[in-house]
């Protein structure tokens, strides 16, 4: 999937070399279920922040991302990651000290559940899907990387200013962006992965790493204008620039569309990488489903980026 023709990134990202993605087959039940509680139960500043967040169909990142998943847990991911995504701009309009009280309160709600009271509504609707989670022995590991994604909202050394290379930015741009949380909900969600043992986790952990990157160097390039303004706007240390394509244009000491264009480039580069490594590993049954499955994050979380109205 390559975008509408109209696209204003249209000219600037050439066509992937990975397989074309899908939806999951539920995906019209799950997205009618999920928007219908998230709109109805989040705080709005206003109406148009809820319309602006309807129109985006956010949903689409995970059916994307998971459309072999069991439907009740891919159900449960995509409110997980909507939510996340309310967070995050949230987050970008208060100060680092108010975000990491808000944190603090949601890590109480996971490891002391009955110690604490749910106060606001942020809190009622984590605890609430916190619960929903844990029905299933398997779920923690995804809690708690969704913590340590918004974890990094509270980082004093947050922006690029502190990330000296794209190196650097990488590794915190891993968690920042969210992708332990979708490694975990790749097999946590497909019933054919459940079994998936720690020796085959390490096998496949290199083309994890390059999914990683992949998905969150072009979540940069298709976010990088939106991103931009509401650091100007905000001003304020929460709203602050953490944006591979700025690490990068500071870095090497070039314009940012330049920098844009040679993170397009490093994305398709890691896609080719991507494709060598899966045909020298040679793997069949369990794991190939697997390996099958990571590109499928890569594909995915491009077909939403490209249908999104998030990032116009």
């Amino acid at each position: 999937m390559h975008g509408k023709p109209t696209h204003p990134l249209k000219a600037v990202i050439p066509p992937s070399i990975l397989p074309e993605a899908v939806l999951h087959p539920d995906h019209e039940q799950i997205d009618r279920h999920v928007m219908t509680y998230l709109v109805n139960t989040w705080e709005w500043p206003s109406e148009k922040h809820k319309q602006a967040f309807i129109s985006w169909k956010l949903s689409e990142v995970v059916l994307f991302m998971f459309p072999t998943g069991e439907a009740e847990r891919v159900k449960l991911a995509c409110e997980l990651l909507l939510l996340g995504f309310l967070m995050d701009d949230y987050f970008d309009k208060n100060t680092l000290s108010t975000n990491a009280s808000i944190v603090s309160s949601l890590h109480s709600l996971l490891t002391s559940p009955e110690m604490t009271v749910p106060v606001t509504t942020i809190d009622s609707m984590h605890a609430g899907l916190f619960a929903k989670f844990l029905t299933y022995p398997d779920s923690s590991p995804i809690l708690e990387a969704y913590l340590a994604m918004l974890d990094c909202h509270c980082v004093p050394s947050r922006g690029p200013s502190s990330l000296s290379s794209l190196k650097e930015y990488l590794v915190f741009r891993e968690t920042d962006v969210g992708m332990p949380i979708c490694v975990e909900l790749l097999y946590w969600t497909d019933p054919a992965l459940a079994g998936i043992t720690a020796d085959e986790k390490r096998m496949l952990r290199p083309l994890e790493k390059l999914a990683n990157y992949h998905v969150s160097i072009l979540n940069d390039v298709f976010s990088f204008d939106r991103e931009w303004q509401a650091a100007e706007m905000n001003g304020e240390e929460g709203g602050a620039l953490v944006n591979g394509v700025a690490v990068l244009a500071g870095e090497v000491g070039i314009g940012v569309e330049a920098a844009r264009g040679l993170c397009v480039r490093l994305v398709r580069a890691w896609e080719g990488e991507f494709v060598r490594l899966k045909g020298e590993m040679l793997v069949e049954g369990r794991l190939r489903r697997a390996v099958e499955g990571i590109e499928r994050r890569m594909s995915g979380a491009e077909a939403f980026s490209w249908r999104t109205g998030r990032y116009l």
